[in-house]
């Protein structure tokens, strides 16, 4: 069962781990919109109105973008044969633990203690605390567990595993992390 847990690739077929992607890409995307979080990168948020279309538009961009910088580096690096719907769709997968990540700020302490630093209230902070304490502390798990699946979602699909493997998704990421931004700002309404 651990083992599911930590790589569930081995055992989800193509299309059920599209299908799931697909499904927490738009309830996401409802969600975002329905509380006023915009995706500002790969990985940060903002408070921000916005409508249902731009949140979905924004979710498919940052999974694109992603997939796409995954796909290249497989094509490149990589022996085996590298098929775009098989990076494409396990990225899509691993992104649901990043997005458990958002449902805590269904927590009225935590969608305060957010706010309070995103709009740098530094007299605020310290009255927030437990808030962002128990967000740090939930949110290090899951993003654990996000970066564990992208991981082992583009070891499966490119069959680029261990010290190789890690160091060019590591490189990925950290591209599509400071570049992802200027793309939601290119699609951006």
């Amino acid at each position: 069962m651990f083992e599911k847990l930590i790589n569930p690739f081995r055992y989800l077929s193509l299309r059920q781990a599209m299908s799931w992607g697909i499904v927490a890409l738009l309830l996401t995307s409802v969600f975002c919109w329905q509380n006023g979080i915009s995706l500002e990168s790969l990985t940060q948020i903002t408070f921000a109105e916005g409508t249902l279309f731009d949140c979905i538009l924004r979710q498919v961009a940052m999974w694109l973008f992603f997939s796409v910088l995954l796909y290249v580096s497989g094509l490149m690096f990589s022996q085996s044969k590298v098929r775009f719907v098989d990076v494409a769709s396990f990225t899509m997968f691993a992104r649901i633990p990043y997005d458990l990540t958002l449902l805590l700020f269904l927590s009225p302490t935590i969608r305060t203690a957010m706010e309070v630093v995103s709009n740098r209230d530094f007299a605020a902070i310290g009255s927030n605390i437990p808030g962002l304490t128990i967000y740090s502390l939930v949110s290090l798990v899951l993003l654990a567990w996000f970066f564990t699946w992208c991981y082992k979602g583009f070891a499966e699909s490119t069959n680029l595993k261990n010290g190789r493997g890690i160091w060019i998704f590591a490189l990925c990421f950290v591209v599509a992390f400071f570049t992802s931004p200027f793309v939601v700002k290119y699609i951006a309404f």
